[in-house]
């Protein structure tokens, strides 16, 4: 079989390939600057994909532009929690972890440039897959218009992210070039977070005309979500999701009735709590031989990850004056405290260790992509910068009540847009903790950093990653850069 892959970590790689091919199933990342030929017999070469491609092999990438959706996520739920004082790694064997990525200097070859490259090799995968569709044999018209919209809700998801992580630096979008073109330009970040809600309602607009089934099966993490209609809801939850952070990080006004109507067209639900909650799409994980392990599960007993003992101090108390439910089931007491570099902590997170026994790892815990509890908060959001706030104050008391177990908040509709805001990021901290990085992105787009613990002199927020350094020398550029 021919290659699949081929020089798949060149500097250039996330914004020049245009037809590598599709990224081997079960590979997440590769990191080197060497030149890469890599046969793999599970997945179709980029030769079987833009000629004639039948049905079988369209299935076989549409594995791949799923399995691809993984890329940096374990990356983010550790690199995100430190930055936004959620967690710790306080296992001592990289120092980055406890001076670059909480004090600085931040260096664009290292941690800092991350979260990058994994994402335009999916981006990639997709352009691909979808000129792959162009040229499809055995597939309806429907199914060919489900296979894109599919194709784009993942796409618009992953520029979403990517904007998110390098804020006012901005992204190449336009990267769908042929390997000698110059490399795509940097756009701004609103430019770039509206590309990705451009992106997501082409994604619902296929999907509507995407007839009754996919013609392809999908990975764990998506039960009542595998029908056109069905991901359709997942589209645009995740595309209220972007538009409520167009409202806040790009001062986007009409960003908000936009959500409020993605919101309407989810799978929210105030129906069957509170085990509604947790409705909603994953990334799935089996922990069997071959397949994909959850990547920040640990025992109690390791010295990894570690919970910031703001969170454990933060947290408001039920009536019965136990701490907030959002706390007990998801942090454990280690009965022990770990320093290292002057950081210490006394909680880990178990919220993806094994239900009967906490203490112990669970390689096949799934983590939440978007749940109705997230929808619940963003409605909120979005019904308090709407004029109903009212409905606003029900939702986070929803939220607060049958997920955190706490009596409604103070809030009334005379309540400051300032203490509204204080309000909805707590009860988003402790509903997403260790899920997406909330506490660093929701601090930065309210002009909140400043209110992130601080644990030793010198110690700063970071306001964004870095461009990475292979990217700054694709195009010449001094590191760090801001092309």
């Amino acid at each position: 079989m021919t290659s699949i892959l081929r020089r798949i970590t060149e500097a250039r790689v996330g914004i020049r390939a245009r037809s590598a091919g599709a990224v081997l199933v079960g590979v997440i990342s590769l990191a080197s600057c060497r030149d890469f030929d890599v046969q793999n017999t599970n997945a179709p070469t980029q030769d079987a994909l833009t000629a004639a491609p039948t049905r079988a092999v369209l299935a076989r990438a549409a594995t791949g532009v799923q399995i691809q959706a993984f890329n940096d996520l374990a990356t983010e739920l550790e690199f995100y929690s430190i930055y936004g004082r959620e967690g710790y790694n306080l296992l001592g064997n990289d120092p980055r972890e406890t001076v670059e990525q909480v004090r600085g200097p931040q260096d664009a070859g290292g941690r800092s440039g991350g979260s990058w490259l994994g994402k335009y090799q999916a981006i990639r995968t997709i352009n691909t897959y979808l000129e792959a569709l162009d040229n499809s044999t055995g597939l309806s018209t429907p199914e060919i218009r489900a296979s894109q919209g599919f194709a784009k809700t993942y796409k618009a998801y992953h520029l979403f992210r990517l904007a998110v992580r390098s804020g006012a630096t901005g992204i190449p979008i336009d990267v769908n070039r042929g390997i000698a073109d110059d490399p795509a330009p940097f756009v701004s970040f609103a430019d770039a977070m509206a590309a990705a809600s451009t992106l997501m309602d082409e994604g619902m607009a296929d999907l509507q005309a995407g007839g009754a089934a996919f013609p392809f099966a999908f990975v764990p993490g998506y039960t009542g979500f595998t029908t056109p209609a069905t991901f359709l809801q997942f589209n645009r939850a995740l595309a209220a999701d972007i538009l409520v952070h167009r409202a806040t990080f790009n001062s986007c006004t009409a960003c908000w009735a936009q959500a409020a109507t993605a919101i309407g067209a989810s799978f929210i639900t105030t129906a069957g709590m509170p085990g509604s909650l947790a409705t909603g799409v994953y990334f799935g994980y089996t922990g069997a031989a071959g397949e994909l392990s959850n990547p920040v599960t640990r025992a109690i007993a390791d010295n990894t990850y570690w919970i910031h003992p703001s969170v454990v101090t933060g947290a408001q108390l039920r009536s019965n004056g136990e701490p907030d439910l959002r706390l007990t089931t998801k942090v454990l007491a280690a009965g022990r405290s770990r320093t290292w570099n002057d950081l210490t902590a006394t909680h880990k997170p178990v919220m993806y260790n094994s239900t009967t026994n906490p203490a112990a790892a669970n390689t096949g815990a799934d983590v939440p992509w978007i749940t109705n509890e997230e929808l619940l908060l963003l409605r909120a959001e979005t019904r308090w910068n709407t004029g109903n706030k009212l409905g606003a104050i029900d939702d986070i008391n929803l939220v607060r009540q049958h997920a955190g177990g706490l009596p409604a908040s103070s809030l009334t509709v005379l309540s400051s847009d300032a203490a509204f805001v204080t309000e909805l990021l707590y009860n988003r901290l402790y509903s997403l903790l260790w899920q997406q990085g909330t506490r660093w992105i929701d601090a930065r787009r309210y002009g909140r950093t400043a209110s992130l613990p601080l644990d030793r002199a010198n110690d700063v927020i970071h306001p964004n990653m870095l461009v990475p350094a292979s990217e700054c020398d694709a195009r010449g550029l001094d590191v760090p850069c801001t092309p």
